[in-house]
């Protein structure tokens, strides 16, 4: 099967789950939900949970915790963009197109959607059913969720990026806050499906986070080329030209260039797996996000 519908069909089947799930919230009419399904479904690429599902394909990971885990996942990456966009944050109007959530549902809508969020992931992850998963396991799981996106992760990239804006910053302090700001969720994907397999190999799970390392930074500067090259969001907001990118610090080419060198390095590490695992979903999905932001 073309990986570009094997895509569509984690991401259709993700969509299914997450609606699923919210809808066993209580006060589906209240503003609260209504924000927290506007974000949600604001048109992501679902490319978080596409990691989850073919890293689980790798270990035989059974597809309904595969579903839990990418739920969490996109919960955690729609909170961290509703308060991302904040105006005491990034203070940005719009979202992939869309107005931002604040925007459409004023900040304490959104602030209490994006925790209602980050919670809702836990909730889910600690009590819905995985088969396969002991006790023991899940506590390993939500351990390094919580790590991923706290004050040893997303929250303190998001602290570091905030600051970096009144002061110099050298490639490789711009490197460490993509690191907790981008990465580390990204890793954390590829880990809870590692985590939630049967497979307990340190050395694995090394190669596998040097892959998600590499991609995560890749990802993270395509972002911000893509920031470079649009006009009018350098209109509608000027605290992306404050920010701090690989763009900004380098050259359109010299990141361009890094790019290239971090995907190289993140199909090293996939070579090193494939000795004993078929991950040929896992390189395909990998070509699938090069192509798609070449």
């Amino acid at each position: 099967m073309d990986f570009f519908n094997q895509y569509y069909i984690y991401k259709n089947r993700i969509n299914k789950k997450l609606s699923d799930t919210l809808n066993t919230l209580p006060f589906q009419e209240s503003n609260l939900l209504k924000a927290m399904r506007y974000s949600i479904f604001s048109g992501g690429k679902r490319l978080r949970a596409c990691l989850v599902y073919t890293t689980g394909d790798i270990f035989k990971v059974n597809m309904i915790t595969l579903d839990v885990i990418s739920i969490a996942i996109e919960c955690i990456h729609a909170y961290s963009l509703i308060h991302d966009d904040l105006p005491c944050m990034d203070n940005d109007d719009f979202r992939r197109g869309k107005i931002s959530c604040h925007i459409k549902y004023n900040e304490n809508i959104s602030l209490l959607a994006g925790d209602a969020l980050q919670s809702f992931a836990f909730n889910v992850l600690s009590k819905n059913f995985m088969p396969g998963v002991c006790d023991t396991k899940r506590i390993k799981m939500i351990s390094e969720l919580s790590s991923a996106i706290g004050a040893s992760g997303m929250c303190m990239g998001q602290m570091l990026d905030l600051e970096s804006e009144k002061k110099e910053v050298s490639l490789s302090e711009l490197e460490s806050i993509n690191l907790y700001k981008t990465t580390f969720l990204i890793r954390s994907s590829i880990r809870l499906a590692y985590l939630s397999s049967n497979n307990t190999s340190k050395s694995v799970l090394s190669i596998l986070d040097c892959f998600s390392n590499s991609i995560g930074l890749a990802f993270q500067i395509q972002d911000d080329i893509l920031d470079f090259h649009d006009d009018n969001l350098k209109i509608n907001n000027h605290r992306i030209l404050k920010k701090k990118t690989y763009p900004s610090i380098a050259s359109l080419n010299k990141s361009k260039k890094k790019i290239k060198e971090l995907y190289k390095k993140a199909f090293l590490a996939l070579n090193i797996l494939k000795k004993d695992f078929n991950i040929s979903k896992l390189e395909q999905l990998t070509q699938f996000i090069i192509k798609r932001i070449e």
